[in-house]
């Protein structure tokens, strides 16, 4: 993302892959709710303020949540609020050499989020904090809700239903979720749906 000037003519490359409007919008929200606290707390450090709220997501804006495992995510002690108990990897027990090679760049959670993000990205958008998140929340895409016209080749995450003598897909959420929770496997911990939210 970058800032656009009047002189600016041509369209940016840094802007072309995202973010989308509905996450720039949630974005210029989420800034104009943080800006009284972080002014509070700079005007005012030692006041009872803590600027953590700010980097603290709410979760009570998305549809599903799925809930990692901390065992299995590698910038566990990066969290905003360090874990009361978290993994070491790395180091052995005892100096000397082994023959253990170190495993590099190896991120179980950007990889299963990747997966998701391939797999239902046209259903849902996947969000996930890089740097310790114990969650990657879930939106469903209102439009994906719609009942459409039964075409062989559309049929991926949805089920067949006769709505007015007509045959038409919706989206099958209860296959859904329980791919995100194998898809995960090992890594996931629980699947949580909020239905009270969406309906189908």
């Amino acid at each position: 993302m970058v800032i656009i000037t009047p002189q600016d003519r041509k369209s940016s490359i840094w802007t072309q892959d995202g973010p989308s409007p509905q996450i720039l919008q949630q974005l210029v929200l989420l800034a104009a709710e943080a800006l009284p606290v972080l002014e509070k707390q700079l005007m005012d450090p030692r006041g009872p303020g803590d600027i953590r709220t700010v980097f603290r997501p709410p979760l009570d804006m998305y549809d599903v949540l799925i809930r990692l495992s901390p065992r299995h995510i590698p910038r566990h002690r990066q969290a905003v609020d360090s874990p009361a108990a978290s993994f070491c990897r790395g180091l052995l027990s005892e100096p000397g050499s082994s023959s253990l090679m170190p495993v590099l760049g190896y991120d179980p959670p950007q990889l299963y989020l990747a997966q998701l993000r391939k797999a239902f990205g046209e259903l849902a958008l996947f969000f996930y904090d890089q740097h310790g998140g114990e969650v990657i929340g879930v939106l469903w895409n209102p439009t994906s809700f719609r009942p459409q016209h039964f075409k062989a080749s559309n049929t991926k995450g949805h089920m067949v239903v006769s709505q007015s003598g007509e045959s038409v897909i919706v989206p099958n959420i209860e296959a859904i979720l329980e791919d995100f929770a194998i898809l995960g496997e090992g890594l996931v911990q629980t699947v949580e749906a909020r239905s009270e939210r969406w309906t189908v």
